[in-house]
């Protein structure tokens, strides 16, 4: 097989005697000397079993097999070197692709503030969002087929690792028709998970499903005090129950930020204490994958963004 580099070589030689029309004069350019370029050229030609050089005219020139040869080499060394600086390309962080996954009401939230400035940046990546559930995007970072997972904790497979975005304060939410609401009552705070237990007895609870991050420590934090609310309905949206909540339909256990979509004035807000249930914004991937540089300028963005993205 013949070498594709030994070939690039003999560009200069074949330039350089078309511009010089000569053979000598083309070894003094390339600083060699005239029978060692004649004897390059001879082999050359024995190898491919064609001539190159037009000797009988002066000055010399390429024969037809000559141009061909010389011209489809230097296509060839472009796309060559394309190939190359494409690569490059692709192993900086404003090239290649970027898969993200999130929940559909977490991505109605943040996407909006990430995906802009990081496309502003990185305009040549091509992102790849998927909306689905807490539990299928754990899997799909542990198979490797998602690069990175923005979400809540809790995080159960132990292979994932997680960097902290943003943390907000839990808060249960009583609505008007509630025998303990207060009228014009301002937020208040509980010390202990087990005070909250006399406003869920005997009264409607309204949850997120078990696939959402944040329902899973909701409910792990309340089997721990014993409390097991009246659950009345599940969805998968948390602005969904808190505009119900606010509706008068039952109490719940929601992220802080979300009482900006409601009218504060229907409601009672206890917030919890951060150290026992939290709203914990994390950006996620598998613990045994290189992180490339597109992921790494992602997370250096969330992370920038920081406490702005539970707003």
């Amino acid at each position: 097989m013949r070498s594709f580099e030994a070939d690039q070589n003999f560009i200069k030689i074949l330039e350089a005697v078309v511009r010089f029309g000569s053979v000598s004069k083309a070894a003094e350019y390339l600083f060699i000397s005239q029978p060692s370029l004649s004897k390059k050229i001879k082999q050359q030609e024995d190898s491919l079993g064609v001539t190159l050089i037009d000797r009988r005219h002066h000055p010399i020139r390429l024969t037809e097999a000559g141009e061909f040869y010389l011209s489809n080499l230097k296509r060839l060394t472009t796309q060559y070197a394309a190939v190359y600086r494409d690569l490059q390309r692709m192993a900086s962080s404003n090239h290649g692709q970027l898969s993200i996954g999130v929940t559909q009401s977490l991505g109605q939230k943040i996407l909006p503030l990430l995906l802009p400035q990081y496309h502003n940046v990185y305009e040549d990546v091509k992102l790849t969002i998927y909306e689905d559930t807490s539990e299928n995007h754990e899997n799909r970072l542990i198979r490797e087929n998602l690069d990175l997972y923005v979400g809540i904790l809790p995080i159960y497979q132990p292979d994932i690792h997680y960097e902290t975005l943003a943390t907000e304060p839990a808060c249960l939410v009583i609505p008007y028709r509630h025998p303990k609401f207060v009228a014009g009552q301002a937020m208040k705070k509980i010390k202990t998970i087990g005070q909250i237990e006399p406003f869920l007895r005997e009264f409607p609870y309204i949850s997120a499903k078990e696939n959402v991050g944040f329902q899973r420590q909701v409910t792990i934090t309340l089997a721990g005090q014993g409390i097991i609310p009246d659950n009345i309905l599940q969805s998968n949206s948390l602005p969904t129950i808190a505009k119900l909540v606010e509706r008068g339909l039952g109490a719940s256990i929601m992220p802080q930020s979300v009482l900006s979509l409601i009218d504060t004035e229907a409601v009672n807000i206890y917030q919890l204490p951060a150290d026992k249930l939290s709203y914990t914004l994390v950006v996620a991937y598998k613990d045994t994958v290189d992180l490339t540089s597109q992921m790494k300028a992602f997370i250096r963005l969330a992370k920038g963004i920081g406490p702005a993205l539970l707003k």
